[in-house]
C-alpha cells in the first residue's frame, strides 16, 4: 500500500475515534469530564461505542505506523520506534476486553488488568510522541513542526497530571481532566502526522 493510502486511512480512523470521543461526552451519562476516567464509558450502555472508538483508534495508529514505515523506513526512525508504535494498538485493543472498575463498584481482576493495560498504553503513546516529534519536525513545515511540539508538551503535562492525580488522594478528583488532556493532545498529534503524510 502507498504512503498516502495508509495515511489517509489513518486520518479517517482517527477522526472516527475523535468523533466518538466527543459524542460519548455529549450523551448525558452523568460522568464528569473532570473526575471520571474515559474508560468508565466502556461499562454499561456506552460500552459498544467505547469499543468501536478503541478499535478505530488502534487501527488508525496501525495504519499510521505502516505509512511511516513505507515513507521513511529506518531513516530517520529506529526499529524501536516502530515496535513502540505497534505496541499501542496491542495494548489498546486488549483494553476493550477488560472493562475498568467503575467508581463505587468492587475492585475486580478484570479492572486491575485494564489499569495495567492503560498504564502500558499511555507509556507507549508518550514514548512515541516524545521520540518521533524531533524527527518529524525536521521533515515537516515549520508551522506543522511547531504544532507537533506544542502537542508533545501538552501530552507531557497531561501525563504528569495523570500520575500526580493517581498518587495524591486530594487531587484524585481531577484525574479525568488530566487524562482527557493527554488523550486529546496525543490523538491530535497522531491525526496531524497522518494528515501531513496523506497530503504530501
Amino acid at each position: 500500500m502507498s504512503v498516502s493510502l495508509l495515511a489517509g486511512a489513518a486520518v479517517v480512523l482517527l477522526l472516527v475515534y475523535l468523533a466518538i470521543f466527543v459524542a460519548l461526552h455529549l450523551r448525558g451519562t452523568g460522568y464528569s469530564p473532570v473526575r471520571n476516567a474515559v474508560s468508565d464509558y466502556g461499562v454499561g450502555r456506552t460500552a459498544t461505542q467505547f469499543r468501536v472508538a478503541i478499535v478505530a483508534n488502534s487501527l488508525g495508529i496501525l495504519a499510521l505506523t505502516g505509512a511511516l514505515a513505507a515513507g521513511f523506513g529506518r531513516d530517520p526512525f529506529r526499529t524501536a520506534d516502530y515496535v513502540i508504535l505497534l505496541l499501542i494498538p496491542v495494548t489498546r485493543l486488549a483494553m476493550a476486553f477488560f472493562p475498568t472498575d467503575v467508581p463505587g463498584q468492587p475492585v475486580t481482576v478484570t479492572g486491575r488488568i485494564h489499569l495495567l493495560l492503560a498504564i502500558a498504553s499511555f507509556t507507549f503513546v508518550y514514548l512515541s510522541v516524545a521520540d518521533l516529534t524531533p524527527h518529524l519536525s525536521d521533515l515537516t513545515a515549520t508551522s506543522t513542526a511547531s504544532v507537533l511540539l506544542a502537542l508533545r508538551w501538552l501530552a507531557a503535562a497531561g501525563l504528569a497530571g495523570v500520575v500526580v492525580t493517581m498518587v495524591v488522594p486530594a487531587l484524585r478528583r481531577f484525574f479525568g481532566l488530566a487524562e482527557r488532556l493527554f488523550l486529546i493532545s496525543t490523538n491530535l498529534w497522531f491525526f496531524l502526522v497522518a494528515l501531513v503524510l496523506a497530503v504530501r
